[in-house]
């Protein structure tokens, strides 16, 4: 209730690592890990993130990882978000808007996010009209070795939820007439969606991943490079500054509700 309000889930370019195992807890620290309430609060958080709030997904996607291992500054971290939904309570995602009814997504990776294991971050947003309607934030499950790769994993998993959307859409009775966009902002990613074939250097990916070659083969996939200042999921996979945030966010169509 007294929590002073932050325009921030998270405060850029914030680093937070997990606690060397192998040094022994002390007692103090146990005591208060047992009294503090990270699991549950980052569980209700997650719900919220799920069902309306997009613009925090990032935050508690990387605040779950410390479930086990959380301290002083992990839970600081979790409470700057609560500050930040009281700040933005009289704002609400808001679907429909002005723009055409247009399925359009968004695919953006954050290459080697992870300090631990070097693995990156994979994230997409799809847009019905104005607003946000499926969004997903996730550590990718292998190692990639470039940022062509990491984007190229991305691209991967957006085709899934694209192909599931196309085929909702479907069976509502709205089948779009032209390819459904799907803008990526690394130019070697969208060059090998393109055409995978003639590249030597990436004869290393798993054959798995080229399934968003095959959508833009069959013509029901359009995909469009987009600069990193206008890729929506940009807020998704990275902390950033104040001004890029606040404009991506309006992106999502997280708006002052009436």
């Amino acid at each position: 209730m007294d929590a002073h309000l932050c325009d921030m889930p998270m405060v850029a370019r914030l680093v937070l690592w997990h606690p060397d195992k192998s040094i022994p807890i002390l007692p103090e620290t146990t005591e208060w890990q047992t009294c503090t309430p990270y699991c549950a609060l980052v569980g209700v958080l997650n719900y919220i993130t799920v069902a309306t709030h997009p613009d925090i997904i990032f935050a508690i996607g990387h605040l779950s990882s410390f479930m086990d291992c959380y301290i002083l500054d992990h839970w600081s971290a979790t409470l700057r978000v609560l500050h930040y939904l009281k700040g933005t309570r009289t704002m609400g995602l808001t679907l429909g808007g002005s723009n055409p009814l247009r399925l359009v997504g968004y695919s953006d990776s954050n290459y080697a996010n992870c300090p631990k294991t070097s693995r990156s971050i994979s994230g997409y947003c799809f847009n019905l009209g104005s607003g946000a309607i499926s969004w997903m934030f996730k550590k990718q499950q292998v190692v990639a070795d470039s940022s062509c790769y990491a984007e190229y994993i991305a691209l991967h998993d957006s085709s899934h939820e694209l192909a599931f959307l196309q085929a909702l859409l479907s069976g509502l009775s709205f089948t779009p007439l032209t390819a459904m966009p799907l803008l990526c902002n690394n130019d070697a990613a969208w060059r090998l969606a393109e055409d995978h074939t003639g590249h030597p250097n990436v004869k290393h990916i798993h054959v798995k991943f080229h399934y968003i070659c095959k959508m833009v083969e069959e013509g029901s996939v359009a995909l469009t490079q987009v600069c990193s200042a206008d890729n929506t999921m940009d807020i998704l996979t990275k902390p950033l500054a104040c001004s890029d945030f606040q404009c991506l966010r309006h992106y999502l169509e997280i708006r002052a509700l009436p």
